[in-house]
């Protein structure tokens, strides 16, 4: 009878824990994180890589797209390796080329915050004996501030890179003209009169931060910008060890070409990733999440247009510190800057740093020239302009 009488207890119980279990699906439904869909421009890149990919023979692509402050999209397209079997994506390593340009600047704003540079001193002062031929214009009013607004008149717009990671010269050497058939840097007129885009002036800048920090380049850029900002797989060291596992390169025909070495490093010798990348063009904006090594003032600096002594020609390039300065269709302001080299690479970012929004491709083809349309048509899209008039084929 009291075995009846408790199980007579027990079974409500039993049956109101049934019905509460029953309801606990529902209640994990509900705290179900929701699929974020793709921004529209996506839809763009979706249709218009795999297209000029097509026609102008690209092996490899990876694409990056940053809206409101964060990377929205990441895409890899094709292959990364010669042989058709390694697909790209987000984290294939890619040779990115001039984007050293403006990794540069980081690395030179912030030894200048740190008090170890001077950007309005001249680098002649810890370049002696002076590494340039000698010439009518006076060396003493080159800074770095000039160098990497490509307003210091000196020459050498890229360079060739060698086969033999084994053969690479000395940054004087370099200098002085062992650069594989480009010839030496030279002073062609004065200091601020023009803009003239120069790996040389990149170069020259190399040497005094190196000469003046007693360290090596490609170590101060991964404590400076790589490690703070968690670039994991990025580097200015391009050595074979680096390049092993990175995309290989290919002409504008689709065929293999040899990978090449450049001991420029602050000109010319940037690896990395999609997602690396994202990383260093969101801490160049306005009020984005994350770490932000440079300061608004800093980053402000970098895309101002360089002053002249003379007034600028209609079809001169816009500079800043290593970053391009365009604007937009609606009157906005982007920055960015294109990559390419000997060895078959090609790469193009572009960035609104007000607004936070912006693109980012490598391709590991000469012919990935052809997706600098994809970039025109984001400028078009962001700027709400007509993508056929800003955009022609």
């Amino acid at each position: 009878m009291r075995a009846v009488l408790l199980l007579c207890l027990i079974l409500p119980l039993s049956l109101a824990q049934a019905q509460s279990l029953q309801v606990q699906p529902h209640t994990f439904q509900a705290l179900t994180v929701p699929v974020v869909a793709p921004p529209p421009f996506a839809q763009v890149i979706e249709r218009e890589v795999p297209a000029l990919m097509k026609e102008a023979r690209i092996q490899g692509v990876a694409v990056g797209l940053i809206v409101g402050g964060k990377l929205a999209y990441a895409k890899g397209f094709g292959f990364a390796d010669h042989a058709g079997k390694v697909r790209v994506t987000p984290d294939t390593v890619f040779v990115a080329a001039s984007l050293a340009k403006p990794i540069a600047s980081w690395v030179t704003m912030r030894l200048a915050e740190q008090g170890r540079v001077k950007l309005d001193e001249s680098v002649a002062d810890v370049l002696s004996p002076w590494p340039l031929a000698q010439s009518p214009f006076d060396p003493r009013l080159i800074t770095i501030r000039r160098l990497l607004s490509h307003t210091a008149g000196t020459t050498l717009g890229g360079y060739q890179g060698w086969l033999d990671y084994k053969e690479l010269p000395s940054l004087e050497e370099s200098l002085a003209g062992k650069t594989n058939g480009r010839g030496a840097v030279e002073l062609f007129a004065p200091v601020g009169v023009k803009f003239q885009y120069s790996g040389g002036g990149y170069t020259l800048m190399q040497l005094a931060i190196e000469r003046t920090t007693q360290r090596k380049y490609s170590d101060l850029a991964r404590e400076l910008v790589f490690r703070p900002l968690g670039m994991k797989h990025s580097s200015v060291a391009m050595t074979p060890e680096v390049l092993a596992g990175a995309a290989q390169g290919h002409g504008d025909d689709g065929r293999p070409v040899p990978m090449r070495y450049y001991v420029e490093q602050a000109p010319s010798t940037l690896t990395t990733t999609v997602r690396d990348f994202t990383r260093w063009m969101i801490a160049g904006m306005a009020n984005t999440a994350g770490a932000h090594p440079l300061t608004q003032a800093q980053l402000a600096q970098m895309y101002i247009p360089a002053e002249l002594s003379t007034p600028r020609a209609p079809d001169e390039g816009v500079y800043g510190l290593g970053h391009f300065i365009e604007r937009l269709g609606d009157g906005s302001t982007a920055v960015g800057h294109d990559g390419r080299n000997q060895a078959g690479f090609r790469a193009h970012f572009l960035m609104r740093p007000q607004s936070g929004d912006g693109i980012v491709f490598f391709s590991n083809s000469r012919s990935g020239l052809a997706l600098d349309r994809v970039v025109c048509l984001w400028g078009a899209d962001v700027a709400k302009a007509d993508p056929v008039t800003a955009c022609k084929k």
